[in-house]
């Protein structure tokens, strides 16, 4: 259970209604789980055992298993994961403008991490019985009514795609349009891009650490829909037993790390973001090597610049600037709105 809800319990279905709501709101993340826990314990197992543990949960439900893998430190640890405990990972499929590039070696369209990460990392594996796809989606821009947010609702798009309203996050809502070829089977999309929210906050008078489910995450993406035999899954935070307790467990790691004077939960993104990824995902230094600039905004990712390089006249320009203009009457695009779920306190 997903929604929005306000002190009043109206219910609103998405971001932009509650934030237009006028009232203070809160992400419901299926909190009625997630109230059962008690999360001042910490799980027994390992980190890295509660990781196997996900990635055989996922290999066991799905006919065919598909890893979503940007370069990035949360992606290339759930590829960590499965490589090293040898579970099969059915495709790998690294997105992109691609064909925008001028070279496989530039960042000019947020590319870099999959050229010097994802190809580095792909050819020291041996996965022989893996699919390695490449799904570029700016060749898919030159007819937007391929992209069924634009065919159905036209310069209203952005409305309907989720948190991240980006050009980039119209290719995610229609992601088995793009990579299928696996007819009726089932199949899951793996995404790791949903770091635990750590943070401290007032709790019976005192600051105590506790942590926040962020809805630009868990609805990002194009959203949470299914598509037909395609469920996408968030490999760390899910309404899932191991899911939970990786949650969990990471909790009480980054609290630790923070008593230990490693980092502290109040610094901004760009200082404490490096330290958290090496506490939890402590296995992949290596792998990771280049880092791409962070998105600024909901609705101008790094990833959507060979826009500013098509015609002005074109289809998706005209399209995507009346979309942002249509989105600027209730928020303002310099933003990145995010609406934080109830605490849960480690402590």
């Amino acid at each position: 259970m997903i929604y929005y809800y306000d002190d009043n319990n109206n219910i609103y279905n998405t971001q932009l209604e509650a934030l237009t709501s006028g009232q203070q709101c809160k992400f419901y993340f299926y909190d009625h789980l997630l109230q059962q826990i008690d999360w001042t314990i910490e799980p027994s197992e390992t980190l890295d055992e509660l990781y196997r543990l996900r990635a055989q949960e996922i290999r066991d439900t799905y006919d065919h298993v598909i890893l979503c893998y940007s370069g990035g430190h949360d992606s290339s640890n759930v590829l960590d994961v499965f490589y090293k405990n040898k579970i099969h990972i059915d495709e790998i499929v690294m997105v992109g403008s691609f064909s925008r590039d001028s070279n496989r070696k530039t960042d000019e369209n947020r590319n870099a991490e999959i050229y010097l990460n994802c190809f580095p990392n792909l050819r020291q594996m041996d996965l022989p019985n893996t699919k390695i796809t490449m799904s570029d989606y700016a060749e898919e821009f030159v007819k937007p009514n391929n992209f069924s947010l634009i065919s159905n609702y036209g310069n209203e798009w952005i409305r309907h795609i989720g948190t991240q309203r980006s050009a980039f996050n119209i290719y995610w809502h229609d992601f088995k349009k793009f990579v299928d070829n696996k007819k009726d089977k089932k199949t899951c999309y793996i995404l790791g891009c949903d770091k635990l929210g750590y943070t401290s906050m007032e709790k019976n008078g005192a600051t105590t650490p506790c942590f926040r489910v962020n809805d630009s995450i868990i609805m990002g993406y194009g959203g949470t829909r299914e598509m037909e035999n395609y469920q996408r899954v968030d490999f760390y935070i899910s309404p899932n037993k191991t899911s939970l307790d990786i949650m969990r467990k990471q909790g009480h790691i980054l609290n630790r790390s923070e008593k230990a004077g490693i980092f502290k939960s109040g610094m901004s993104i760009g200082v404490w973001e490096p330290i958290y990824e090496k506490i939890i995902y402590n296995n992949i230094n290596n792998q990771v090597v280049y880092h791409s600039p962070k998105t600024l905004y909901s609705c101008m990712s790094g990833r959507d610049r060979f826009l500013w390089n098509t015609a002005e006249d074109s289809d998706i320009y005209k399209i995507y600037t009346e979309g942002l203009r249509d989105l600027s009457k209730f928020i303002p695009l310099k933003s990145s709105p995010t609406i934080f779920s109830k605490p849960y306190f480690i402590e």
